[in-house]
Order: C-alpha cells, then sequence, then structure tokens
C-alpha cells in the first residue's frame, strides 16, 4: 500500500491509453457534466466516505474531516450588457451570443475589399468557385463590398509553389489590402510559409483558409464564409460591435507570455503585448499592439513607445500561468516601471488572470455555476486579500462553466469593486473574433493569438506595418 500527500503529487497522464480514441471519448463524456451532476456526485461521494469506517479512521489519521455538504456563497449577478452595432442595438441572447445579429446587420466600421488576391491550386478550384459565391451572397448584409479578385490558380499545392506566386503577384500590384489562400487539409507547413511571408517578409494581411472548412453542405460553408468576412474587416482595420463603457479615454492591455521553442535560449520567452483604445462615445476600438521581447523574463521596453498614456486610464489584463512565479513577479515590476512615463492625472487598476487554480482559497472546486449563470462575479468572500473576485463571464454548452479568478494588484483609480467586476465583464464581450462573450477580458484573448502566432508558427518579430492591425486573428 502506498499513500501519498495530495499536496506533493499529481496526476501525469494516461499514459498509453491516450492512444485508445474510444478510452479518451469515454473518458470526457464522464467529465462533461452539468452543474447539478457534479453536486450529486460530489454529495454522494462525501456521503460514502462519511458511511465508511475505514475511510473516516484514515482522515482521522491525518487530522482531517470533511463538511458534510459543499461550501455555498453569495454571488453577485451583473446586468445583461447592451451589444451596439452600427444602425442598432439589442440585448444577447441566454446563452451570450449574437453570431445571427452580427451576420445580419452591418458592423460600426466596414472596410471594403476593392484589391485582394486569390490563391489556390488546381485541384481546389472547385472549392474557390464556391467561395466566392458565398463571399458574394453574404457580404451586402453586413455591408462588406467585395471586388473582384486577382486570382492566380497553381499547379500543384508545393510550398515554393505558393511563395512564388504569392512573391510575383505582391511585387507586380502596387496595393493589395488582402492575400487569401485556400491550402490543402493538413498542410501547417504551407500555413507557416504563407504567414511568415505576409506577417514578416512581405506584410500584408492575409487569411488562410483550409479546405477541409469548405467541405460539406451550403449552409456551412456560408457559415463559415460570413465568419471568414468579419476576420477579415477585423484585419483591415474594422469594427465589429461594441459594449458602453462609460470610462473615458481608457486604454486596455492585455500581455500573454509564450514560450519560443526555436530559440537558442532555453530560457527565451515571448511576451506580447495587445493594446485597445476606448474612444469616449465608448462605441469605437482602436486595437494597437506593442510587441516585447523577453530574455530570461528581463523585460525590454522602449519607453517612447509609452508617450500615449499622460492621462489616460490605463487597465492591465495579464493572462500570466503563475501568480507567483518569477515571470509575473517581473511583469509587475515592469508595470511598476512605466509609471514614470503616465503624468499626474494617469491613473493604474490592474486585475490580473491567471490560469492555475493551485493559489485557489479554500473550497477547491471553483465550478459551481447552475444553467444561465453567466455574468455572475463572486466577490471577495473566498478571496483572501484586497478586490480579488472569480468571475463567470461565458457560456458553455456541455459540462459547466469554470469560473475564472482576477487578482486586483493596484487600483489607484478608485473604482469599487462593483465597478471593477462590472468592467471586467464588459471587456469579455469584446473579443471580435467570436460572436459572444468569452472566459477572459478580450485584449488577453489578443494578446494570446498573437503570442502563439509569433511564438509558434512565425518565430520572428512580425513586421511594424501590422502593427495598428489585427492581423493575427
Amino acid at each position: 500500500l502506498v499513500l501519498l500527500v495530495p499536496e506533493l503529487t499529481f496526476l501525469t497522464g494516461l499514459s498509453d491509453l491516450r492512444k485508445n480514441s474510444r478510452m479518451l471519448k469515454d473518458v470526457m463524456w464522464e467529465m462533461i457534466q452539468s452543474p447539478q451532476q457534479h453536486y450529486q456526485r460530489l454529495t454522494s461521494l462525501l456521503r460514502r466516505i462519511r458511511d465508511s469506517p475505514e475511510a473516516s479512521r484514515e482522515l482521522e489519521r491525518w487530522g482531517l474531516c470533511l463538511d458534510t455538504d459543499i461550501y455555498r456563497t453569495q454571488a453577485l449577478v451583473l446586468p445583461v450588457e447592451r451589444i451596439n452595432l452600427r444602425h442598432r442595438s439589442f440585448l444577447p441572447a441566454e446563452d451570450l451570443g449574437w453570431h445571427r445579429e452580427v451576420t445580419k446587420e452591418v458592423p460600426i466600421a466596414v472596410i471594403s475589399i476593392n484589391s485582394w488576391l486569390l490563391v489556390y491550386p488546381k485541384r481546389l478550384q472547385h472549392l474557390a468557385k464556391d467561395l466566392l459565391g458565398a463571399m458574394r451572397s453574404s457580404c451586402g448584409a453586413m455591408g462588406i463590398q467585395v471586388g473582384q479578385p486577382t486570382v492566380q490558380e497553381l499547379r500543384d499545392d508545393r510550398i515554393e509553389s505558393y511563395v512564388r506566386s504569392i512573391q510575383g503577384s505582391l511585387g507586380s500590384q502596387d496595393k493589395v489590402q488582402l492575400l487569401l489562400c485556400i491550402i490543402p487539409s493538413g498542410r501547417d507547413d504551407v500555413y507557416g510559409a504563407i504567414k511568415k511571408l505576409c506577417c514578416v517578409q512581405t506584410p500584408v494581411p492575409s487569411q488562410v483558409i483550409s479546405a477541409q472548412s469548405l467541405l460539406g453542405h451550403p449552409g456551412k460553408i456560408r457559415s463559415v464564409v460570413q465568419k471568414v468576412l468579419l476576420q477579415i474587416n477585423c484585419k483591415l482595420g474594422g469594427q465589429l460591435w461594441g459594449v458602453d463603457i462609460p470610462l473615458k479615454h481608457l486604454r486596455v492591455v492585455g500581455m500573454d507570455i509564450i514560450l519560443n521553442p526555436c530559440s537558442f535560449l532555453l530560457l527565451q520567452k515571448q511576451l506580447r503585448v495587445v493594446g485597445m483604445d476606448i474612444l469616449p462615445k465608448s462605441l469605437l476600438f482602436s486595437p494597437v499592439q506593442k510587441q516585447l521581447m523577453v530574455v530570461g523574463m528581463a523585460i525590454l521596453l522602449n519607453p517612447c513607445s509609452f508617450l500615449l498614456l499622460q492621462k489616460q486610464l490605463m487597465v492591465v489584463g495579464m493572462d500570466i500561468h503563475h501568480s507567483r512565479s518569477p515571470g509575473m513577479r517581473s511583469v509587475i515590476g515592469f508595470v511598476a516601471s512605466m509609471n514614470q512615463y503616465v503624468g499626474e492625472g494617469g491613473q493604474w487598476c490592474f486585475p490580473a488572470q491567471p490560469w492555475e487554480f493551485a493559489g485557489f482559497p479554500s473550497p477547491k472546486f471553483p465550478f459551481l455555476g447552475w444553467g444561465g449563470s453567466e455574468g455572475v462575479a463572486i466577490p471577495e468572500l473566498l478571496c483572501s486579500v484586497r478586490q480579488d473576485f472569480f468571475l463567470l463571464a461565458h457560456h458553455a454548452r456541455q459540462g459547466c462553466s469554470v469560473p475564472t479568478r482576477y487578482i486586483c494588484m493596484w487600483n489607484t483609480a478608485n473604482l469599487s469593486s462593483e465597478h471593477l467586476q462590472r468592467l471586467t465583464f464588459k471587456l469579455c464581450h469584446l473579443y471580435w473574433n467570436w460572436p459572444g462573450t468569452v472566459r477572459v477580458p478580450a485584449p488577453c484573448k489578443y494578446a494570446h493569438k498573437l503570442a502563439f502566432l509569433v511564438g509558434q508558427v512565425l518565430h520572428h518579430e512580425p513586421s511594424a506595418h501590422l502593427c495598428e492591425q489585427l492581423f493575427f486573428l
């Protein structure tokens, strides 16, 4: 008999069982349970432990005891946020999604696609034809004008063919707004080569579509094309939707750190920063991004990059994996050092969003959330200090939602706990890559997308010509 201390051990995985797809499917099905089912299983487990003399004696030997029921607390249900488009505003559905509205209404700012390039191999020409037809039939409802593209049909789907054709087309035309490529399914090498060419060497907004996503019935293709058009509009500088944010001159900055696997330095990490400026009308959003290199977690920054912070309220949401790690301490030091570039009127408020649950206070099961409980904020009753809180901002179609813990490190803006929670919830509505709420504030999602693209695909700094566009969506 081997006794393992729970605080000092962890499950490493399923070893060879991971190769059994049927086994993994059964395990996943058991894990996807509703909150009611989780509660019933927990209470059943507590009852079986309490009724077992052997289990009770073992707990007493360790000096432990279990409550008869789970921990309950009172949460704050935040108001539903109104989604603003150009000509109308509306309240989202119960699942906090608005895909139907955003594909049938005109977004806040629309960019016409006049000069663009379409590249595909000859054997996928039927998909290219279906794609163009679906784009023309879907763009009118969203107010997007799509012109006739310059078509480049390749003989094969080799990387060299794509690169040679794209370089020749971009070099022969004066201004290309967008490059759209259709690639065979499962060709990550082709995807990486196109992104390196369009994001580093010859900067141009690009959209790469896998052939697998265009296969199926016409309804599926139309849905995919609608999402592609929304992404393209963002990449060209358009703006989709907004929410009412009463704070004026607000800059929200999201951070994410990702390890660069191709780095010669084992400790080299990529810190990516994405900022979003919220204008006084609170309907328009100007996405910008600043990119920083972190070597051994020593952050290098050009002070001139932050001259725009004068007299602005800045909210930083940090998507860092370990709240007490040296990386978090370095980021905290970086943020503190930026105070010298902020005027006397500058105010700071920092909700941090760590993903790890090791630092959770008791209780250790923060998954409780009944159906229709999106927009629930649990205040500092479960948190040890300051204005920390849990927020359940998204809707889970299967299973139950897991709330996200936010750590408030500074609040010199003197925002109340309720205002801080509501501001965080509002920011969870502004991820333009998904017509619905997301688990974390949108700038953190943008930073994660940028960090993943740079760290896993590009392995180089993106071109400065793309720095004011959401080219990484």
